[in-house]
């Protein structure tokens, strides 16, 4: 009986389901990446907001100004490590500034075989004097 190329099928599988599942692990920290670099905008976005200290507010407790907390919460996010496609949406009162940043993620190696783009949305919170 002749056997010849009987491990070519094998091989061939094996060797497919190899760079599947190191396409799937290169997205994986490609992903994980991209939500951390979404986390540190967040992250700078609020504390800048939370550094916009209404006019004489020094004298007791500290007392965010709302617009311009929201304004340089929105413009610190955005600039910190700018990414095309990011956008942040900022939300604060006297109290503290909340912001959200958004980005898209495209996968690298499995969008060739039909995996969808995924969004990465972060939320980051800061208050006056605690950060």
């Amino acid at each position: 009986m002749n056997e010849r190329g009987s491990m070519l099928p094998f091989m061939a599988a094996l060797i497919f389901v190899g760079l599947v599942v190191t396409g799937l692990a290169m997205d994986a920290a490609l992903l994980a990446a991209t939500y951390r670099e979404v986390a540190f905008a967040a992250d700078v976005g609020a504390e800048a907001g939370a550094a916009e200290l209404a006019v004489g507010a020094y004298s007791e407790a500290p007392v965010l100004d709302p617009g311009r907390a929201e304004a340089t919460a929105v413009r610190a996010a955005l600039a910190a490590r700018p990414r095309s496609g990011r956008s942040a949406v900022a939300g604060a009162d006297s109290g503290g500034v909340c912001l959200t940043v958004t980005d898209h993620y495209q996968p690298r190696i499995l969008g060739a075989i039909g995996v969808a783009p995924t969004e990465v949305t972060v939320e980051a919170c800061a208050v006056p004097g605690r950060g």
